[in-house]
């Protein structure tokens, strides 16, 4: 399995001394630390979904667009390998309403176990990172 570049590399300085490597302290201590580290034109410049990360600190660059609302398969941080070969595509599945229409709760977990498995294998293979995030139509109340 290829460790994805945007993992903190807690193998080499100066990352490996920082607490941000440290597993016994909880995620936002580990942040904390790892933030400390920005400079102010580095935290401005990693606001963006396309983050060019800190280079000179070994934390490598990150697209948090990963939209999972449909699955992984029609969002813009995934990168999809060319032809028809593994990882050229995934699963898309309908509209949130569509699905809800259904008022199968199985079904609903079902589509969430296979969007979760093919971001975790996207994801071993460098491909996309594991935030996804999902969008909340403001027109939803006009169905």
């Amino acid at each position: 399995m290829k460790i994805p570049a945007y993992f903190p590399d807690c193998s080499t300085d100066p990352l490996c001394s920082n607490d941000v490597c440290n597993p016994a302290l909880s995620p936002k201590q580990r942040a904390a630390a790892l933030v400390t580290l920005f400079t102010s034109t580095e935290k401005v410049q990693n606001l963006l979904n396309g983050a060019p990360g800190v280079p000179r600190i070994g934390l490598g660059a990150y697209q948090w667009w990963q939209e999972g609302l449909h699955g992984i398969a029609s969002s813009p941080g995934v990168q999809f390998a060319s032809g028809n070969s593994s990882f050229s595509s995934a699963t898309s599945f309908p509209a949130p309403i569509t699905i809800g229409a259904a008022f199968d709760d199985d079904m609903v977990k079902s589509i969430a176990e296979v969007i979760s498995t093919e971001t975790r294998a996207f994801n071993n293979d460098g491909r996309v990172g594991l935030d996804l995030w999902v969008t909340t139509p403001t027109s939803l109340g006009s169905y």
